[in-house]
């Protein structure tokens, strides 16, 4: 099953996501779902903390996709706190007058000393806690940061979160998609780059997806993160430690 989905896509496409019954292992990952995209610097985000083949909105997301050139969808399979919204990814946060977004799959086993600043969890989830560490990190890094300082930032705070549990993750400000992989289960991408087909078909247990480029596309490029493969194109497949940075459909950080 796959719990992380990032998509950078470049020009924008409207995503299609059908999310499936999660057929005969469905009670692996039936904690809750969500999905984010942007409209500008803000992120729009739609979660339930419930099964998405039960959710009437699960299906109204389907008939009225949304167009973005960045995704995040999550599925939960609850390990710390219970099964409730403010306990459902992707989560959300405000900085350098962008909204982030943040989903993570695993366990931070040691949340003691871990720095948060000022910013307090609704909820009750490990998860939370790891992103408002991460946002802490970026905070104090200034007011308008550089790019690659952004990046060392997200990096430096990763080897934290993975040295106190299991911490993949995925990370957005709507301009630039960050993936964290520390060796928890599997984490994998896959790129596009060319001429446009118009359409990218990937699926699994717990998803379908069609992303759909605009009619008058010359050329595509396309990053997807994913935990699992999802297509029968040429999958990578990260190591421990791997961090990538996406934008425009492209990598531009791979460690």
């Amino acid at each position: 099953m796959c719990e992380l989905l990032g998509i950078s896509v470049e020009p924008a496409a409207t995503m299609e996501l059908y999310l499936s019954a999660f057929r005969q292992r469905a009670s692996e990952n039936d904690s809750g779902w969500g999905v984010a995209w942007y409209e500008g610097t803000r992120s729009q985000v739609v979660k339930e903390p419930q099964r998405a083949d039960h959710s009437a909105r699960a299906a109204a997301l389907a008939q009225r996709p949304p167009t973005s050139s960045l995704f995040l969808v999550h599925v939960r399979a609850a390990t710390v706190g219970p099964v409730a919204l403010n306990n459902t990814h992707p989560f959300e946060g405000r900085l350098f007058g962008r909204d982030w977004v943040f989903a993570h799959n695993g366990t931070i086993l040691r949340l003691g000393g871990l720095t948060t600043g000022g910013r307090r969890p609704v909820g009750d989830t490990d998860s939370e806690v790891a992103f408002h560490h991460v946002l802490h990190c970026l905070e104090a890094l200034g007011p308008e940061p550089a790019a690659q300082e952004v990046e060392t930032a997200v990096r430096e705070a990763a080897h934290e979160l993975s040295r106190r549990g299991k911490a993949n993750f995925l990370l957005s400000d709507g301009t630039a998609l960050f993936a964290y992989y520390d060796g928890h289960k599997t984490l994998h991408y896959m790129t596009r780059q060319g001429q446009a087909p118009h359409r990218v078909r990937v699926a699994d247990d717990d998803y379908t997806i069609d992303l759909q480029l605009p009619p008058d596309a010359d050329t595509e490029r396309a990053v997807i993160v994913a935990t699992v493969p999802l297509s029968e194109e040429s999958w990578v497949a990260l190591e421990p430690g791997s961090f990538l940075v996406c934008r425009d459909g492209s990598i531009t950080v791979g460690l």
